[in-house]
C-alpha cells in the first residue's frame, strides 16, 4: 500500500511517499480503509525512530475510513462500518484502528469531518469535564482559542451547557469568526486586558473552568480571572515551558491546577476517554449541534505541503488530507 513516512531529507526530517506493506490486525483490532487523515501539530517533528525500515515511520495520530477486517476479539464493528479514531501510521491507505478506541461515524458527518474528531475532542473533552469538571451554567476561558483544540473546546463547552465561553487570540480576525460560531467573548492577546474582561463577563466572580493552550507567559493572569475554587487544566506549551506561580493566589482561591497529556497514558485510560466522548458528544455530532470546523483539505500526495500549511499557523479549525 501507499503510505506517507517520515524520512531524512537534505534539510532536516521531510516527508515521503513510499511502498509499504499492508498492516495485520491484532485480536481487537480494525483494519481500516483510510479516506480522511486528520493533522496535528505533533507530526511536524516527524519523529524516524527505525531509518532503515520505512514502514515502522508511517506517519499520522487519527484518520477516518472504513472497516476492511475486525480481529477476532472485536465487538460492535464489522466490515463495512465507517469509523474514526487516535491510532498510530495514519498517513496510510490501510491503518489499524483499536476497536476499543475507535468511534462509529455519525450519519451526520463526512470522512472529511470525521477526521476532526479524534484527537481535537477527546484531547478537549478530557480537559473540560474529565478534568476541568465543566458543569452547565459555569463560564469557561479557553487560552489560545483558534488554536484547532481550542476551537473544539468552544464547540463542546457551549454544547454542555457553559454559560459564558471566553476565548484568547493574538489574531483579531480569527477572534472574529469564531464569535461567528458561538464564541461569546474574543480577547485579543497583548490588546485587550484579559482579567478585566473575564471579570466583567461575569460580573466580577471570576471564570470556573480555565483551559490552557498557550504555556509560559500566561499563568498570573489565567489565575487572576479565575473564581474561587476554580479548575485551570494545562494542555498546551507552544509558549514555554516554564512559568511563575502565587501559591498565595492558589491558596486563597482554592483553585486546582492540573496538567493533562495523551503521553503518559494507559490503554485502559485512552478506552475511557474514547466511551466518555462518546456518551457525552455522540448525541451533538449526530443532531448537527456540534460539527468539526476543517479549515481546508489536501490530497494525500500533497501531506508535506498540508504540514508546512499547519506549521504557519495560518488556518482556523482542522486540516485534512483526502485519499
Amino acid at each position: 500500500m501507499k503510505a506517507i513516512v517520515n524520512a531524512k531529507g537534505p534539510n532536516g526530517p521531510t516527508l515521503e511517499l513510499r511502498d509499504v506493506p499492508d498492516p495485520t490486525p491484532g485480536p481487537f483490532d480494525l483494519l481500516v480503509g483510510v479516506k480522511a487523515v486528520g493533522l496535528n501539530r505533533a507530526e511536524l517533528s516527524r519523529p524516524i525512530p527505525k531509518p532503515e525500515d520505512p514502514a515502522a515511520n508511517v506517519a499520522g495520530m487519527e484518520m477516518a475510513g472504513e472497516v476492511l477486517a475486525v480481529g477476532a476479539s472485536v465487538q460492535g464493528f464489522k466490515p463495512g462500518d465507517r469509523v474514526m479514531s487516535m491510532t498510530t501510521k495514519a498517513y496510510a491507505e490501510k491503518a489499524l484502528a483499536d476497536s476499543r478506541i475507535a468511534m462509529q461515524v455519525p450519519a451526520s458527518l463526512s470522512y472529511v469531518e470525521a477526521a476532526a474528531v479524534p484527537v481535537f475532542f477527546s484531547t478537549g473533552h478530557d480537559a473540560l469535564v474529565s478534568n476541568g469538571e465543566l458543569r452547565a451554567g459555569e463560564a469557561v476561558l479557553i487560552a489560545g482559542v483558534a488554536a484547532g483544540v481550542g476551537v473544539a473546546m468552544m464547540q463542546i463547552a457551549k454544547a454542555l451547557g457553559a454559560q459564558t465561553v471566553v476565548g484568547t487570540s493574538r489574531d483579531a480576525s480569527k477572534l472574529a469568526r469564531l464569535k461567528a460560531l458561538g464564541l461569546d467573548l474574543g480577547v485579543q492577546s497583548g490588546v485587550d486586558d484579559l482579567v478585566a474582561a473575564c471579570m466583567d463577563a461575569t460580573g466580577s466572580r471570576g471564570v470556573d473552568v480555565i483551559v490552557d493552550n498557550v504555556g509560559a507567559g500566561m499563568l498570573a493572569q489565567l489565575m487572576a480571572a479565575a473564581a474561587v475554587k476554580a479548575r485551570i487544566v494545562s494542555v498546551g506549551r507552544l509558549g514555554g515551558k516554564t512559568d511563575q506561580i502565587d501559591l498565595d493566589l492558589v491558596a486563597l482561591k482554592r483553585m486546582k491546577l492540573i496538567g493533562v497529556t495523551f503521553r503518559t497514558r494507559s490503554l485502559d485510560e485512552k478506552i475511557e476517554i474514547s466511551r466518555r466522548v462518546t456518551a457525552d458528544l455522540g448525541g451533538h455530532f449526530e443532531s448537527g449541534r456540534i460539527k468539526p470546523l476543517v479549515d481546508r483539505t489536501f490530497a494525500f500526495d500533497q501531506a508535506l505541503s498540508a504540514q508546512e500549511t499547519m506549521r504557519s499557523n495560518a488556518h482556523l479549525g482542522k486540516i485534512v488530507l483526502t485519499l
